[in-house]
């Protein structure tokens, strides 16, 4: 009897062991999975040597230097954020260290993850920058994954002359969406959010905001239980009139965004440039 207890005590123990070992696997396999998955989406050259002098704010001196937004594929940890963990590389091998990196203005609740780069980082004519390399500590907020960190990664920089694009699309949870920001919020009957980031800041041609004449621009596929799935325009834009790259696009339904859509030719850069057409999924 003694024998058959100590047994199943043996068990027992031999399967809380693999249970723990296979939660521990687990975790190792969604820190490395989301380690291998951190990375910058896009890096695009948005002005040379024309920041306005309104960038004053945002870095003292950048009036008249190149603007770079870099958007990472996870949110930023601020403390961790210097000019030294970036350097561009030039088409001619050059290298050069931003004199500012900063968060702004993309700075509401989950959206830091666009960080403008501010320097000298060669002329678009002659020896344009052509990559931006991680090359120190950089890493992620941890709010909903585990901590990464960004250093070793690199990507190539988008042309001064090309057009902006959607680059991410997430579904954002009430609890954020329903705070007040810098920006314009939905409206109170909005049932679902989803936002856009764009490698660079959007306008109109004509440098006004997005309006109500826009927002069929965009379209969502919405995606049912059963698979079937429609294309629905946003029943409002929201994150209007803070000088970032995000737009809210407001829904009033509940089948769940799986993909977002833009055509090419209606909004511009800072440097003037139309945008591409863009169709990225929605992250959930």
């Amino acid at each position: 009897m003694i024998w058959m207890k100590m047994n199943s005590l043996s068990v027992v123990l031999t399967v809380l062991g693999l249970v723990y070992l296979s939660n521990v696997a687990a975790e190792t396999a969604q820190s490395v999975a989301a380690e291998q998955s951190a990375r910058p989406l896009s890096a695009f050259f948005g002005l040379d040597n024309k920041l306005p002098f309104g960038a004053n704010v945002l870095c003292l001196g950048a009036s008249g230097e190149d603007g770079m937004p870099v958007v990472l594929s996870h949110t930023v940890n601020p403390d961790s954020l210097q000019a030294e963990d970036f350097s561009v590389v030039r088409q001619s091998g050059a290298t050069s260290t931003p004199m500012c990196a900063t968060l702004r203005p993309a700075g509401d609740v989950d959206e830091n993850r666009t960080v403008l780069l501010i320097g000298e980082f060669g002329n678009a004519d002659d020896d344009p920058p052509v990559k931006v390399l991680i090359v120190d500590d950089l890493f992620s907020d941890a709010t909903d994954s585990p901590q990464v960190n960004f250093r070793g990664t690199q990507v190539l920089v988008i042309p001064l002359n090309a057009g902006p694009e959607i680059i991410l699309a997430a579904a954002v949870p009430k609890e954020i969406w329903s705070l007040s920001g810098r920006g314009t919020s939905c409206p109170n009957a909005t049932k679902q959010v989803v936002r856009v980031t764009w490698t660079g800041g959007v306008r109109l041609p004509n440098r006004d905001e997005l309006g109500d004449a826009q927002k069929s621009l965009y379209q969502v596929t919405v995606t049912s239980a059963d698979g079937s799935q429609s294309q629905v325009s946003p029943a409002a834009l929201a994150e209007l009139g803070d000088n970032d790259n995000n737009h809210f696009l407001c829904l009033d339904t509940t089948t769940p965004a799986t993909a977002v859509a833009f055509p090419a030719g209606h909004l511009v850069d800072p440097n003037g440039d139309l945008n591409a057409a863009s169709k990225v999924m929605v992250r959930r």
